[in-house]
């Protein structure tokens, strides 16, 4: 009789539910509105090992993605990554990326000097800027020093932090619902507990034990008028008293059951409000999509509706009710997972081999289909007696699907994923229940009017700032910009604008590797250099100090100080190849400068026909071609100061009349940038006839005018420099990526003759699968008889994040 009553009720709610409703219209209307509108990415860094020795070398790939669809990002294209000292709240070392297709390659030298402790990596674009900061990407990891003593982290034992969860959020008087519960200890790791719930009376209610790394679950129902109190048992030892989440009169509670049920997904909604009217929704979402959508009368207490797990992705769905107004009642997240992830098998071309010797690693990317599939991956190969791996750390596919849209760390998140423990899928629900921050706040999303961003998607480099008068006061005419950029290899870029009406400007999408040296020169009307430019620093967020740190990998003493030696005959290795090739660099430089002694290695011509060195007392003329006047022979100089006609005589038997060709440190531009030059920034004029002009090409058959600047030679001193209206910087460019240093034993070289004990033995960041969904590396092992760990992650084109493991050994029987 109570499952038909069941089956009754169920009928007559899905039958409410198809309505045509108002609410979930706009619901609807304004969580599409914020998607679009306020789009989310995600940033993961995939590193070669979990922990460093000072002086090694960290090798990561960068991965960006959407993060409702999780296909790789190809809107912002700098990507900034920064490592920071936890424990002293300091920023060390800031890197841009240049992604390229969602994804870069780079790599952290990590100083001699470091302090052993505790440290991150922490990934962002521009854009995330303009989002909570716990959706920056982070990474924490170990230091280590070979002479140094790691000092093991002080804790209270007796400090614990236990909460209370309701499902779906509320307590409610007379409601049955289920409670989670979760216990972390200083550093944050579950700790076992037992307990009791007791009323004010100091009856036992409930007994409860924890069996997850600190978390559990039990059904609660709290009386009408009764105070509750709990007594939690740890270590064996110690005991504390919790008071429960605040028991409210009335409201409404949901329960879901998702574990269960292969197919379907049941949702429970209930509360004990007389005389209620109106309707309720409940809105389910995933990924930044809403899956499902449902209403009802707010006149039943009872509701329990069936959903198919098909509607949504794989990943976090979060399910709301909300009020007639609109308003959020409680809510539940809840993790699901389909048939879509990849089939990924990594071959080596044997299980058991010889120190030193070559190994063939085989990729296959296949769908559930067994279709092949493309994607992005990278590889890191370690000695697994030295890099020791926590096997449930976490890897792409749990941060992307889990961790990157919880607040908080998420302790052994790759056990939730493992399909060989029964208890996964169970322990990762009451997981979802003790997790109290989402990515998508309803309460941002229903209001009327959006956040403003402040931060901009990028799709290169810029640089910004604000122009005004010396006392501070904005210009009444419109200031003019000239640009101009000296890159690392010499070569040298140039552009003009204008500054806003509040005197800002900014300049956008420049792309240039390593670092620059920029000059900018503020002109207001036609010649008024007296002007003031500020350069906007570039913005980084906050760091926090962490005073508790993360739970490393916990070394046995003897392992700790093998690994340390090994570390240390590997990094004086390398320091002797990089001094081997710093030589080899200098001589070869020694050997280009007497080759580029007779001409400025800014320009292409040896001699000019004419030239002219300006000296201080030329610096009252208003321009640089004022000042030419009547100096050359043949060059005439004509017309107004501030517009004026200039012809080479002689330059060309066919364009005798035509303006010359003008060079600006040796790049082409036109005469309207030369006449903003300031005389006294000028090194020298030449002129180029005939021959000489010709190898500038057609362009120059009215000869050429050359202006080599100060400021442009290789040579110059910026810290001297101080011209009105003219302001010089250096700027970031993108990080330069290195190549990992992986020895090739089979050819006989000097360095092969050294012992070779690395660590990570091979990093390779930039695989990509074929059309047949296969890709293949080969690298060398090193002299250690031992195990060797093969990891690599990656996502493939379609969205799908994946990764996968292998091992096998060397000399070993």
């Amino acid at each position: 009789m109570k499952t038909n009553l069941l089956s009754l009720a169920l009928a007559t709610i899905l039958f409410a539910f198809t309505f045509e409703d108002d609410l979930l219209e706009k619901i609807v209307t304004k969580f599409n509105r914020f998607q679009d509108e306020l789009p989310q990415e995600k940033a993961y860094l995939h590193l070669d090992k979990p922990y460093y020795t000072a002086g090694e070398t960290i090798w990561f790939k960068a991965y960006l993605v959407e993060a409702t669809t999780h296909l790789p990002d190809t809107i912002s294209i700098p990507l900034y990554v920064e490592l920071i000292d936890n424990q002293r709240g300091k920023l060390i070392e800031k890197k841009i990326l240049k992604l390229e297709g969602g994804s870069a390659a780079a790599d952290f030298q990590l100083a001699d000097t470091l302090k052993a402790g505790y440290y991150s990596l922490r990934a962002y674009t521009n854009w995330m800027l303009n989002f909570d900061e716990n959706l920056l990407f982070t990474k924490d990891f170990k230091v280590f020093r070979s002479n140094q003593v790691d000092e093991p982290t002080k804790l209270n034992v007796q400090e614990i932090d236990f909460r209370f969860f309701p499902e779906g959020g509320n307590l409610i008087e007379g409601i049955e619902n289920r409670m989670a519960y979760k216990a972390v200890d200083a550093l944050g790791s579950g700790i076992d507990v037992t307990g009791i719930i007791m009323n004010d009376k100091g009856d036992t209610i409930i007994n409860f034990e924890s069996e997850h790394l600190g978390m559990g679950v039990m059904t609660f129902k709290p009386q009408v008028g009764e105070q509750y109190i709990a007594k939690v048992k740890y270590r064996n030892i110690f005991e504390k008293e919790v008071k429960l989440p605040t028991i409210e009169k009335q409201g409404f509670v949901m329960g879901i059951e998702s574990v269960a049920d292969k197919n379907n997904i049941r949702l429970f909604v209930g509360h004990n409000i007389d005389n209620l009217t109106g309707q309720i929704a409940i809105v389910g979402q995933s990924q930044g999509k809403i899956c499902y959508t449902a209403k009802t009368v707010s006149t039943k207490k009872v509701l329990l509706v069936k959903i198919p797990k098909s509607k949504f992705p794989s990943g976090i769905t979060q399910f709301t009710v909300f009020s007639d107004k609109g308003l959020p009642l409680c809510e539940r997240v809840i993790f699901l997972r389909n048939d879509s992830t990849l089939n990924i098998r990594l071959l080596t071309n044997k299980t058991q081999y010889k120190t030193r010797e070559k190994v063939t690693l085989d990729i296959e990317a296949k769908d559930a289909k067994g279709q092949p599939i493309s994607g992005d991956f990278s590889v890191s190969v370690t000695d697994a007696a030295q890099v020791l791996r926590n096997p449930f750390s976490e890897n792409i596919e749990t941060n992307l699907l889990l961790s990157s849209d919880l607040k908080g760390r998420i302790e052994q998140p790759a056990y939730y994923f493992s399909k060989e423990n029964p208890d996964a899928a169970r322990h990762l629900d009451i997981l979802m229940m003790t997790q109290g921050w989402r990515r998508y706040q309803w309460n941002d999303i229903m209001k009327e009017e959006l956040p403003k961003t402040k931060f901009l998607f990028e799709r290169g480099l810029s640089i910004s700032g604000e122009i005004s008068r010396p006392n501070g006061k904005l210009f009444e005419k419109p200031v003019n910009l000239t640009f101009m950029f000296k890159l690392k290899d010499s070569t040298q870029l140039f552009g003009m604008g204008m500054a806003e009406k509040d005197g800002s400007f900014a300049a956008y999408n420049l792309d240039f590797a390593d670092s620059a040296k920029v000059i900018i020169q503020a002109i207001a009307g036609n010649n008024n250099r007296n002007t003031k430019i500020f350069i906007n620093k570039a913005f980084s967020p906050k760091v926090q100090i962490v005073a508790i740190p993360f739970n490393a990998v916990t070394f046995d003493e003897k392992d700790l100080a093998d690994y340390l030696k090994r570390t240390k005959e590997a990094l004086d290795f390398e320091r002797t190849l990089r001094f081997n090739k710093a030589i080899m660099l200098n001589e070869v430089t020694v050997k280009a400068k007497k080759k580029t002694q007779e001409r400025d290695s800014r320009v292409l011509y040896d001699k000019p026909s004419k030239s002219l060195t300006v000296d201080r007392t030329m610096a009252g003329y208003t321009n640089i071609l004022d000042l030419i006047r009547g100096r050359f022979a043949g060059v005439q100089v004509s017309g107004s100061v501030n517009d004026p006609t200039i012809t080479i005589r002689g330059a060309s038997s066919i364009m005798l009349s035509s303006e010359p060709m003008f060079l600006l440190d040796g790049m082409q531009t036109n005469k309207e940038a030369i006449l903003m030059l300031p005389v006294p920034d000028v090194d020298r004029v030449d002129v180029l006839t005939g021959a000489e002009a010709s190898i500038y090409g057609s362009g120059a058959g009215g000869g050429v005018i050359s202006i080599l600047t100060k400021r442009g030679s290789p040579n110059y001193d910026y810290s001297q420099d101080e011209t009105m209206g003219v302001q010089h910087f250096s700027i970031a460019g993108y990080y330069p990526t290195k190549e990992f240093y992986a020895p090739k034993y089979d050819v006989d070289i000097p360095e092969n003759l050294r012992p070779d004990f690395r660590s990570t033995i091979f990093w390779s960041p930039k695989i990509k699968t074929d059309a047949n969904g296969k890709a293949s590396i080969t690298f060398f092992n090193t002299d250690a008889t031992t195990k060797v760990d093969i990891h690599l992650e990656g996502i493939s084109s379609t969205g799908i994040p994946i990764a996968a493991k292998t091992t096998y050994s060397v000399g070993m029987k």
